[in-house]
């Protein structure tokens, strides 16, 4: 069996060592740039600030700004330190005697080493290229190797992937003006990678003006063009992020996502940002003065501080009716991060060619459209369609009421109408099923009130659609919106169908059926992470819902408010769900929410409270006959008893676990005996768990669930390492690991990877423990795992071999557990903090 390849922060070193002579050379070798580390170890060039961070962190390299060699800017280039010499020096005293085998040029196979190597090839190589090009058997195939191949794979840059992501983007007519504008973004976008800040009032043209700028980067740059909306959220954009970059082939963000229902802004802006670092690109952002989730706004700041130190040619423009400042213009330390460029109206030059119906009109004439309309591109257009001129309006809101909107026809304004209460480009037959007249969409689109966005697609200018929603009546608005609905009701179910469906239910004021529509959908909307819901909820009346509506609809908010740290108004909202549910009846739904109730008091160290709540839920579920929660409360109960240090009555509630599961089967089964079996493992009891770690590890195989094999797996490895077998236990966890990887489980990744570190540290392999536990920060920082985050800096903190590490280890370590309110924790943090303080 081939002795596995040297780690890649290994390989750095011998990379970098090479190039000792260069640290303070005004001019450097491509190699000690990102790309030429990427291409030298053999990664992707988004993975090396990951791989040289802990080589930064502990003193081995510094990074510095260098005139690279056939790179035009400046670039980021990496230097050892004298001790990061030193270490280079003892990595690769024991390495050379790393063992291989050699095909050379004639056929023949020899058996050799790194120290050796050189005796045997026919031209020279650096020792990380031959490890760069020993396979994973390990074998050195050389003959079709040449210092030319070499060569080419060293200095080898990004290849352009060109990838285009433009579906919300509006056709636009017609284009005049603006040239100056146009030019002034182009040129800063090609300066450096930046950020543009481009407010404007509505219809000025800030859309027609975002497809112009896409234009000139076609064919140059990676485009993508994102429309917010009022309904959505950060996830909206973010998922539309990642395919755009799956496209491009970065598919990392689109991994995140599908394993995290909750994205944090910062992993998130940490991911675009590896990815679009590779590639040139082109994001514009429209109409940001929707976007009221503060997650969204924090993801978009942070992307601009971001694109600050990106190598490549990238750039952001964000387009907005808000003149209020969203991303700030500087940094802390007074370095440019945006630059805003308001839009105006249009010059007079502009002007007069959005009216060729005037034809030759004299200059007092024009004067005069000029200042009604302010040059004003809507404005201007309306009135060359035929808009009367006539009369001067001190608001373009009067002069849209006044001259357009109460001289339309009846069904030109119910067709309008129709058309305003969608939130999103609608079919024609969203509009034919409501039997109105659709042959009005030419003259409307025509006249510049309707557009028409794609194909057989209509929608109207948000400017036209205040108007409308401001003019139509509250009955008409209420008849409009059934019809909606029930176009939605009858597309394919998915998120953005379900969304839209209930956003129609509760304008319509149809509370219960929108209650009814939220308690089938909502679980799996929340799973998806479309917290966004939260938002619809808020606007429902429940004063007319049945009780056995309200109940479940309120228990879904507490979730998501869960899910959002608001443990406060998650608290209240399961308070009125509750009361709801006794008043339906509801006995299960209740239960589930005062397991909910306890899970918050328990999270708050509020045991007694959670005791009681878990009580009050375990008698409803055995009373209504329910397995599957009463075993998941009395789980939950030894869990809190072991907290309390209660053995016996610990005990005592797995050993009512053990009777449920005794003949039970199935999936929900599978999972409470995998986690009575840790139970019994943290207990000290290895032989009652020893029956169901391997029941469990049987039943799960024939299930064909990977990553409930993967869950009974860990176990099993737990359990191998409780009776000193260390070796099945690696075998095990390392199973474990690849199985939930390939799951998208990061929660059970995290605990594994835990587990996986002690048994190395037992087995005496200290550095391979590290590595394990600071991939495992990496999963656990990006799934928001707060107290995965704190064991696993705890750990660091013990295991680390440099005490000025340990103790940053251990003070992060802290401050986690102080948020979460952990204690115990805290105690046991401190004991390790007084021990490496001691020198022990």
């Amino acid at each position: 069996m081939a002795i596995p390849k040297p780690g890649v922060q290994e390989r750095i070193l011998l990379h970098l060592r090479d190039y000792a002579d260069y640290s303070s050379a005004v001019e450097v070798p491509f190699s000690l740039s990102q790309m030429g580390i990427a291409n030298a170890v053999a990664i992707a060039r988004s993975n090396v600030p990951r791989a040289i961070a802990t080589l930064k962190d502990d003193g081995l390299l510094i990074e510095r700004q260098a005139h690279v060699a056939g790179v035009s800017r400046k670039r980021k280039a990496y230097f050892l330190t004298d001790g990061g010499l030193q270490v280079a020096e003892e990595t690769w005293g024991r390495l050379q005697d790393y063992p291989f085998r050699v095909i050379l040029s004639s056929g023949d196979t020899t058996s050799t080493t790194l120290g050796e190597v050189h005796q045997v090839l026919p031209f020279t190589m650096r020792i990380v290229d031959v490890i760069r090009y020993v396979d994973d058997n390990g074998v050195l195939d050389a003959r079709d190797l040449s210092e030319d191949v070499i060569e080419r794979d060293l200095s080898k840059h990004v290849e352009k992937q060109l990838v285009t992501s433009l579906e919300d983007l509006p056709r636009s007519r017609y284009f005049y003006g603006r040239e100056v504008e146009l030019e002034n973004m182009v040129q800063l976008l090609e300066a450096r990678p930046t950020t543009l800040i481009v407010p404007g009032i509505a219809g000025i043209g800030k859309t027609t003006l975002a497809g112009k700028l896409i234009e000139r980067f076609r064919h140059r740059r990676n485009l993508f063009y994102h429309r917010c909306q009022d309904w959505e959220g950060q996830r909206s954009f973010l998922e539309s992020i990642a395919d755009w970059l799956t496209n491009i082939g970065d598919t990392v963000l689109a991994d995140y996502l599908a394993a995290t229902p909750v994205p944090r802004p910062a992993e998130s802006v940490r991911l675009i940002t590896d990815a679009i670092a590779k590639y040139p690109c082109l994001m514009v952002v429209d109409d940001f003065h929707k976007v009221s989730d503060k997650a969204l706004h924090q993801t978009l700041q942070g992307l601009a501080l971001s694109i600050m130190d990106i190598e490549e040619q990238v750039g952001l423009v964000i387009f907005s009716r808000s003149y209020r400042e969203s991303i700030p213009t500087n940094d802390a330390e007074g370095k440019i991060v945006s630059i805003p460029m308001e839009l105006t109206g249009l010059d007079q030059g502009a002007s007069r060619s959005l009216l060729p119906a005037f034809g030759e009109m004299d200059e007092g004439q024009f004067q005069y459209i000029y200042h009604l309309s302010r040059g004003h591109p809507l404005v201007l257009e309306l009135i060359n369609r035929g808009a009367p001129a006539t009369a001067f309006h001190e608001t373009l809101e009067n002069y849209m009421s006044v001259e357009i909107f109460n001289k339309l026809s009846a069904e030109q304004k119910r067709v309008l109408g129709a058309l305003s209460v969608f939130r999103e480009s609608v079919p024609l037959d969203a509009l034919a099923v409501q039997e109105l007249n659709t042959d009005e969409l030419d003259s409307l689109v025509e006249q510049g009130l309707a557009r028409n966005a794609d194909g057989d697609t209509y929608d109207v200018h948000d400017l036209i659609r205040e108007f409308l929603l401001q003019s139509i009546d509250e009955q008409t608005a209420i008849s409009l919106h059934q019809s909606s609905a029930v176009w939605y009701r009858a597309q394919k179910q998915c998120p953005e169908r379900d969304l839209e469906l209930i956003h129609h239910l509760i304008k319509a004021q149809n509370s219960e059926d929108a209650a009814e529509q939220i308690k089938i959908a909502g679980p799996s909307l929340v799973n998806g992470g479309h917290l966004e819901l939260l938002n619809l909820i808020e606007q429902l009346d429940l004063s007319d819902v049945d009780a056995t509506l309200s109940a479940p609809t309120l228990q879904i908010s507490g979730d998501i408010q869960i899910l959002r740290g608001l443990f406060d108004e998650a608290e209240e909202t399961f308070s009125e769900a509750l009361k709801y549910a006794k008043m339906g009846g509801d006995t299960l739904v209740e239960a589930q929410i005062l397991s909910s109730m306890a899970d918050i008091h328990f999270k708050r160290g509020n045991y007694d409270d959670a005791l009681s709540m878990h009580h009050q839920a375990l008698d409803i579920f055995i009373k209504s006959g329910d397995p599957i929660w009463a075993a998941r409360t009395y789980h939950n109960l030894g869990y809190l008893y072991r907290r309390r240090g209660d053995r016996a009555k610990a005990m005592e509630a797995y050993s009512n676990v053990e009777s449920i599961i005794i003949d039970g089967e199935g999936y929900e089964m599978c999972k409470a005996r995998i986690n009575l079996a840790r139970a019994y493992l943290d207990l000290g009891e290895v032989e009652l768990s020893r029956e169901h770690a391997f029941k469990a590890y049987e039943e799960t195989d024939s299930l064909g669930d990977s990553s409930l094999h993967a869950r009974a797996r860990a176990v099993l490895g737990r359990y191998y390492a409780k009776v000193n077998d260390a070796d099945l236990a690696l075998h095990h966890y390392s199973e474990a690991l690849e199985l939930m990887g390939e799951a998208g489980d990061p929660l059970a990744l995290v605990e594994t990877t835990l587990l996986l570190g002690e048994v190395l540290v037992d087995s005496g392999r200290t550095e391979e423990a590290l590595e394990q536990y600071r991939e495992g920060l990496i999963i656990a920082e990006a799934n928001d795992l707060r107290m995965q985050i704190g064991e696993l800096l705890s750990r660091l903190g013990g295991t680390a071999p440099d005490r000025q590490r340990r103790m940053e280890y251990l003070q992060r370590a802290l401050t986690v557990f102080r948020e979460l309110g952990a204690k115990s924790r805290m105690r046991d943090v401190q004991l390790l903090v007084h021990q490496s303080i001691m020198g022990h």
